[in-house]
């Protein structure tokens, strides 16, 4: 066989190596998630992001965003088609200084984490402003620099106070109902928890940033388990920056500096993951909110892109 044949050969199989190296399971002969859809890119106008970071999802599918640095809230229907917008920069109520995350009670109202006025502001469904409570400092109901914020199913608002290194857990009208945690890579430790999120048990999950590890705790706030650290195998994070519960109880988490999102049993348990760094479809820039929808439509906020992509399992 000749040496230019054998090199071409060669070549072949090193491309189908690789191509077998970034195989992210959502092939057409492969159980995994595909690409439905996505919206968005980067401006200031309607349906258009700067650093968009937190979502929410209410009972129709609306899909609400924290479009951070345009300090707003973006609201669309369950296909991307905008529906509506509130917020400007500033710190009177509905003004906001970089809004990070983004909840929704049983009654529609909308919960958002002001983050660098140290506060959480309450609005309707149509961004009317309703209240808001929260200050910088580190004692009950102070803040620094909170991030993320879930709601469980007794209305209770859950923040993570990332630069106090905690959790804060109100009810719906703001007034402080307990509190744990402290800087530390132990168990119910954290260093900058930035994402939380709760099951059909009110248990709630802690993206614990800087620790690179998803924590589990009870409602009321005792440690159940942890998994993850710093690495991009399955069971490695690389400063996950979203979590999320579907329906069905399985967690989802933006491992943000991976460029991917990965699931797991409520016990920690690896079960799949998608995501490619790049910015064609399909492909993950730094994501970090993430949703899932009753029909198991996975929604990602594509940060660093700019735009929200919504996967789903085949």
């Amino acid at each position: 066989m000749g040496r230019n044949r054998i090199l071409i050969l060669l070549g072949a199989a090193a491309c189908l190596l690789i191509a077998l190296s970034c195989d992210t399971g959502t092939g057409a002969d492969d159980q995994g998630y595909e690409l439905l859809f996505a919206w968005g890119e980067e401006g200031t106008g309607d349906g258009q992001f700067q650093s968009p970071r937190g979502i929410a999802l209410d009972d129709q599918i609306n899909v609400y965003i924290a479009d951070v640095e345009n300090n707003r809230i973006q609201v669309f229907d369950d296909e991307g088609t905008f529906l509506l917008t509130w917020g400007s920069l500033g710190s009177d109520d509905g003004e906001f200084l970089y809004p990070n995350d983004v909840g929704l009670d049983s009654s529609g109202n909308v919960y958002v984490v002001d983050t660098f006025n140290d506060r959480i502001q309450v609005f309707d469904g149509e961004g009317t402003f309703l209240m808001s409570w929260g200050s910088g400092g580190a004692g009950e109901g102070e803040f620094d620099r909170p991030f993320g914020i879930a709601v469980d199913s007794q209305d209770r608002i859950i923040v993570a106070d990332s630069y106090n290194h905690r959790i804060q857990v109100f009810d719906g009208e703001g007034d402080f109902i307990s509190s744990w945690g402290t800087r530390g890579d132990g168990d119910g430790e954290f260093d900058r928890p930035v994402a939380v999120a709760v099951d059909s048990e009110d248990n709630i999950y802690v993206a614990d940033l800087m620790n690179c590890r998803i924590q589990k705790f009870t409602s009321e706030g005792t440690f159940l388990t942890s998994w993850g650290e710093l690495g991009d195998g399955d069971d490695g994070f690389r400063y996950p920056q979203g979590v999320t519960v579907s329906n069905d109880d399985e967690v989802f988490v933006s491992d943000t500096n991976n460029d991917r999102v990965q699931r797991f049993s409520t016990d920690g348990g690896f079960e799949v993951g998608f995501g490619l760094e790049g910015s064609n479809e399909g492909e993950l820039s730094q994501p970090q909110g993430v949703a899932v929808d009753a029909e198991g439509q996975v929604y990602v906020v594509d940060t660093s892109n700019d735009r929200v992509q919504v996967f789903e399992y085949r």
